[in-house]
């Protein structure tokens, strides 16, 4: 079975008029300026990727680029992009000289604490601009045995494949479903908790947040991390891309509303560039949301990439506990596809699956019917 895209034309906020449909897509000249508030060169690229994404996709763009220039084909869409900046890990003394690690450094003004030069490092927690803290998923490798990351693309039509292990990462429980290598576009409906159907805390020691996503690693091996994750504060989902290689991870604005069935699309609509388009109520009102970033080498024929999909609750990198109290329930994926592009690809089934990982299996319960479809809670009691 293969989905088939209709010929459709749509004015995508373009100052000038002149488009040409054809073969079931929107075409966009560069010399139109579809963003009349950004630059004539801006508007070029921009038009190349709006080109290059499946044609339902193409109303609502922010693309980011490698340098992380934001460039949108409505103006209003960059007041929904949100920069994360890493929260560093701050060893501080209190007046008695013994030594307390705190992983948020706004923890500080609540105690009375002196911080030690020279200890700070990266962790997987970040804020945002208004200090709202963020935990985002640590990026894997695919997998330990393939050592330093490749920065030559791969044949993999000659060359063995290597894939992705089933392990313990020290920052929270997961299911994930690994395709085989070769894809690179893949489709999904998925079932956002109900606040009944999860508890989280985003804000607590070990910062734990239910993430639903997709992502997965390039032919040079970089990974990618896209989808929804959970606010405790605010019982909503907000779409984030976290990329390996590249800038400082994003989050965007709307928030999807709980207890939906949102539909997410994972792909690469050219070279070197990954999209996450996101259809589903936010604030009661449809919307469709795409979501382009750059992301070395991942490839639009599917060579060399993997594709998966991941229920989790994120935590700490290295602050894990499997007893937090922390749980979700009831994500259904369904309606899952999987293939090269829009207009090439097949349900996904177990033929097209390469492995699946529960971990740990004692906190993770999946009611599995197919590749394409299961439901997935975690439980940390």
């Amino acid at each position: 079975m293969k989905v088939k895209s209709l010929c459709t034309c749509v004015v995508v906020g373009m100052l000038s008029l002149s488009l040409t449909c054809s073969a079931g897509a929107v075409s966009l000249q560069n010399e139109q300026l579809i963003n009349p508030s950004m630059t004539s060169s801006d508007n070029a690229i921009l038009s190349d990727i709006i080109n290059s994404l499946d044609p339902d996709d193409r109303g609502n763009v922010t693309y980011i680029d490698e340098t992380g220039k934001v460039l949108v084909n409505k103006e209003s869409l960059r007041q929904e992009v949100i920069p994360l900046e890493p929260v560093s890990l701050v060893t501080y003394k209190n007046s008695d000289s013994s030594l307390t690690s705190i992983t948020d450094i706004t923890y500080k003004d609540n105690m009375s604490l002196t911080s030690v030069t020279d200890t700070t490092y990266k962790s997987n927690r970040y804020k945002d601009s208004t200090g709202d803290l963020y935990t985002l998923p640590v990026l894997q490798p695919k997998p330990a045995c393939m050592g330093n990351h490749s920065v030559t693309p791969m044949d993999f039509s000659t060359n063995s494949a290597s894939f992705p292990e089933c392990r313990d990462h020290r920052n929270g429980p997961y299911r994930s479903v690994w395709s085989h290598i070769g894809f690179a576009w893949a489709s999904t409906v998925v079932h956002l908790p109900t606040a009944r159907e999860i508890r989280d805390n985003n804000s607590g020691y070990n910062g734990s947040t239910g993430f639903i996503y997709m992502g997965g690693w390039s032919n040079t091996n970089m990974a990618v991390d896209v989808g929804l994750q959970h606010s405790t504060k605010y019982n909503d989902w907000a779409p984030f891309m976290l990329i390996e290689g590249e800038k400082n991870p994003y989050t965007f604005k709307p928030r999807f509303d709980p207890d939906q069935e949102v539909r997410m699309k994972f792909y690469v609509p050219s070279d070197g560039n990954i999209a996450l388009t996101l259809t589903g109520y936010a604030d009661g009102e449809k919307i469709t949301r795409t979501y382009v970033e750059s992301a070395p080498g991942w490839t639009a024929t599917g060579n060399g990439n993997l594709i998966k999909r991941t229920t989790s609750i994120g935590q700490i990198q290295d602050r894990q506990d499997y007893n937090d109290g922390s749980y979700i329930r009831r994500v259904r994926w369904s309606t899952s596809y999987i293939g090269t592009n829009s207009e090439d690809n097949i349900p996904w089934r177990n033929s097209q699956t390469y492995d699946y990982c529960s971990m740990p299996r004692s906190k993770v319960v999946v009611d599995y019917v197919h590749g394409g479809e299961e439901t997935d809670n975690i439980f940390l009691d």
